[in-house]
C-alpha cells in the first residue's frame, strides 16, 4: 500500500472516531490523556497480533494508534521536524 493510502486509511478512521466519540472540540484531552488512549490501543494491537493468524487484526489497531496520535497533534499541535535534523 502506498503512503496516499495509508493516509487515506488513518484519514477514514479520525473520521470515524469523531462520528463515535464527538470532536476534538466536544471532548479535548490532555497530552498525557491521548498517550493513555494510544498505549491502550497499542495494547489491544499487540494482543490482536499475539492471538491470532493474521496481522490484519493488529493492523486495524494500529490504525487507530495512528488516528488517535493525529487527533492529539490536532488538538495540541505538533512540533515540526528541522530540516537539520533529516
Amino acid at each position: 500500500m502506498d503512503r496516499k493510502n495509508v493516509y487515506a486509511s488513518i484519514d477514514r478512521e479520525r473520521y470515524y472516531q469523531d462520528l463515535k466519540w464527538g470532536t476534538i472540540d466536544d471532548h479535548p484531552h490532555e497530552v498525557g490523556a491521548w498517550i493513555t488512549l494510544m498505549r491502550k490501543l497499542l495494547n489491544d494491537a499487540e494482543e490482536a497480533w499475539a492471538s491470532r493468524n493474521s496481522d490484519q487484526p493488529a493492523l486495524a489497531e494500529i490504525r487507530k494508534v495512528i488516528a488517535v496520535g493525529v487527533a492529539c497533534g490536532e488538538q495540541h499541535g505538533l512540533p515540526g521536524r528541522s530540516p537539520h535534523n533529516l
